[in-house]
């Protein structure tokens, strides 16, 4: 969960930092007040058209970014946006204030020395304050840091290619025109040079081309930054995706469609300037609800409900225009009051399925299913019905909760006298997780646990009806599961308690009855030589008890290996598997086979783990002797101990032709199988993508050394 540092932030800073901010505003707002000096000299920059978008848009963004930047420096100093966003402040309140001086002294309405100056440098370079807009601010924000060094090379590559292509369109004959908005009314200046017809078209494509890489590097930035984001972090993330979402609809609906599709002037008219303005003053605001957190987690309110209304609405002008012009072609082109009358009508009709249609749509794209507790419990069913391994059935569970209901986090413990003995989880808490408890049979086998979708959030009361369903459901489940671990444990005892036992009783006979029965061989032999008198028939006697002591030791011994391998009681696991290794080294052509182990040596294991680990290992170089046709093989034996239970890691690894196509499953690999199961371990067999085979087996033991 993403926990922000907030050590860094200051909720109270010196006198002097409150000073320091406001100059820093006052300075970023010298532009727009300089605009209000200027429209009191008579310059009006609503009387020039082509000026209203650039000075509205301006005059509104720069004060209200000042203001944000001087917030961000008294409250949150180490945030670098408070001093981006006093850079843009001062870029867009200079440049309005420049701009109008320079439109409005060329239209005569002020005498404005310079004017064809500052129009020049404006046509070159004013578009760098945009950039910071639209480029710079979504690369940092809105931690104020780049993702990595790359990002920053990223911008800085973009900062140079538009600064160059400024330069080069600096050297346009005609300021008038830069792509499709007009401009000056002005021939350039400071030509330096006669450029080629082909230079001004070549100069704004270039530079047009630019700043859609540089939108293009600041979506990627978002997108990259809104997937590794977490927590505060993403809820951040979600306010300038859905600002810059609304900002571009806004674009799309009342500019791109009417100006590209019905040929409507809208890019020079007053409301358009005044659209545009509002959709950039969200920008800032979003950032400070970002910045300060506050009410950080209604953005997924408010997306709900812009977009089931924002779609209702679109959803109601198509039908009414769709409704209007049809009817009017229907009955002769007969429109006004009988149309508006008809589509009126329908709109009543067909509103209230609609936004409950739409209203369903948008919460299952936010929320999952959770409207439809009937379909979450049928998929629960049939992801029970079609899991085969019981111990999988939990992660199947908390799986399906999670994709159906959109939770960020849900879980599965089980319990048993108060403590924990397993979970399943998927994904990560964003705020106090729910727990809810299993129960089965009137005893409580575990928990449901389930993080509401940002904090702060609760549960609906349908939700909770539905979740207690799904715990009513789960508990039966969780009872089964833990039986099943139950059983596994109990099965892992038991092989752990034989092989002890056998380790055991090879040491009590190997030690014990047989020296002593080989004792008694010497002792026999002693009687024979005072026999020599004897009558053949205690000779004979005497010879007989010799020989079935004989054999006595001899099945004595047989049992000793059948018990457990005694290579592994002499030499250890390494060194047995090394000893028959070395007879097989030399024996099987090129083939050579390597042993080594993490840690090496291996500190001491329990009998069974032992075991398992050195028939694993010999079946598996078996049969890379047998099938691989392979040079080399590793044996490679790895424990981790940095969590319980440690875990015994035995890969075989050989490049040889690897596995058939019509490979299946023999004796030899089942028993490996059954080896690391008896343990609760994991066994795979795999193609390496390089070629040949990798056998892996993982079994766990624990970290308490086993009696001697």
């Amino acid at each position: 969960m993403f926990t922000p540092d907030n050590s860094q932030f200051s909720s109270q800073s010196p006198h002097s930092l409150r000073w320091l901010a406001a100059g820093l505003f006052l300075l970023a707002a010298s532009g727009s007040l300089t605009m209000v000096w200027l429209t009191l000299l008579g310059c009006d920059p609503f009387s020039v058209s082509d000026a209203a978008t650039r000075t509205l848009l301006s005059f509104v963004l720069g004060p209200v970014f000042g203001i944000l930047g001087s917030l961000i420096f008294v409250y949150r100093p180490h945030n670098r946006i408070g001093w981006l966003c006093f850079l843009i402040g001062f870029s867009l309140s200079g440049s309005v204030a420049a701009d109008l001086y320079a439109v409005c002294g060329l239209h005569g309405t002020i005498t404005a020395p310079g004017k064809s100056f500052v129009a020049w440098f404006l046509y070159s370079y004013g578009n760098f304050p945009v950039l910071s807009l639209v480029m710079l601010l979504p690369l940092v924000y809105p931690t104020g840091r780049f993702l990595s060094p790359r990002w920053r090379w990223a911008a800085i590559a973009s900062l140079m290619a538009l600064f160059t292509t400024g330069t080069a369109m600096g050297l346009n004959p005609d300021l008038s025109q830069n792509g499709i908005m007009y401009l000056f009314p002005l021939q350039n200046p400071l030509r330096f040079v006669d450029v080629p017809p082909w230079w001004p078209p070549l100069v704004n494509g270039m530079n047009n081309f630019n700043f859609i890489v540089a939108r293009l590097i600041a979506i990627a930035a978002i997108v990259v930054r809104f997937r590794r984001s977490v927590g505060d972090e993403r809820q951040q993330m979600k306010w300038l995706a859905y600002c810059i979402a609304m900002t571009f609809g806004i674009g799309v609906f009342f500019f791109n469609i009417p100006t590209h599709y019905f040929g409507l002037p809208t890019a020079n008219t007053i409301w358009f300037a005044i659209g545009t303005a509002l959709s950039f003053l969200g920008i800032p605001i979003i950032i400070g609800i970002a910045i300060f957190k506050y009410r950080l987690y209604a953005i997924d309110v408010i997306i709900n409900r812009t977009l089931v209304y924002g779609g209702l609405t679109l959803a109601v002008v198509l039908l009414y225009s769709t409704i209007v012009v049809g009817s009017s072609r229907l009955f002769n082109n007969v429109g006004g009051l009988p149309s508006s009358l008809i589509a009126t009508g329908m709109i009543a009709v067909l509103f209230q399925p609609a936004r409950e249609r739409l209203q369903r749509t948008v919460n299952r794209f936010m929320f999952g299913q959770r409207d439809e507790p009937y379909a979450v419990l049928s998929h629960l069913s049939q992801q029970l019905q079609t899991t085969a391994v019981p111990n999988e059935t939990l992660t199947a569970i908390v799986q399906t909760i999670a994709t159906t209901l959109k939770l960020p986090y849900v879980a599965i413990e089980l319990m048993e006298q108060e403590a924990q003995i397993g979970q399943a989880s998927v994904g990560a808490p964003l705020a106090e997780a729910v727990a809810l408890p299993l129960r089965y049979q009137n005893e409580r086998v575990g928990r449901l646990l389930l993080s509401p979708r940002s904090p702060g959030e609760r549960f609906t009361p349908q939700e909770e009806q539905l979740l207690a369903d799904i715990a009513a459901q789960t508990g039966p489940v969780a009872s089964a599961t833990r039986l099943t671990l139950a059983l596994q444990r109990s099965r892992e005892q038991l092989v752990l308690a034989r092989e002890e036992e056998r380790r055991r009783i090879r040491r009590d006979l190997h030690d014990g009855l047989g020296p002593t029965l080989a004792s008694q061989t010497l002792k026999l032999d002693t009687v024979l030589e005072t026999l020599n008198g004897a009558s053949p028939a205690v000779i004979a006697d005497v010879q007989q008890l010799k020989h079935q002591t004989q054999q006595m030791v001899a099945d004595i011994r047989r049992l000793v290996y059948e018990l457990r391998p005694p290579a592994l009681d002499e030499l250890g696991l390494l060194e047995a598997l090394r000893a028959h290794v070395a007879q097989l080294n030399g024996t099987n052509g090129s083939l050579r086979i390597t042993i080594d182990a993490t840690p090496e040596p291996l500190p001491q294991l329990p009998a069974a783990v032992e075991v398992a680990a050195y028939r694993i290992a010999l079946e598996a170089v078996t049969n890379v002797i047998r099938h691989a046709q392979a040079h080399t093989c590793l044996v490679r034996f790895v424990i981790t101990q940095d969590h319980q239970p440690s875990t015994l890691t035995v890969s075989v690894t050989d490049n040889g032709m690897g596995l058939a196509a019509s490979f299946h499953t023999g004796v030899g690999l089942n028993s490996m199988r059954e080896r690391a199961a008896e343990l609760g371990g994991a066994y795979t067999v795999e193609t390496n993508p390089d070629g040949g085979t990798r056998v892996n087996a993982v079994l766990p033991f624990s970290a308490q050394r086993p009696s001697k």
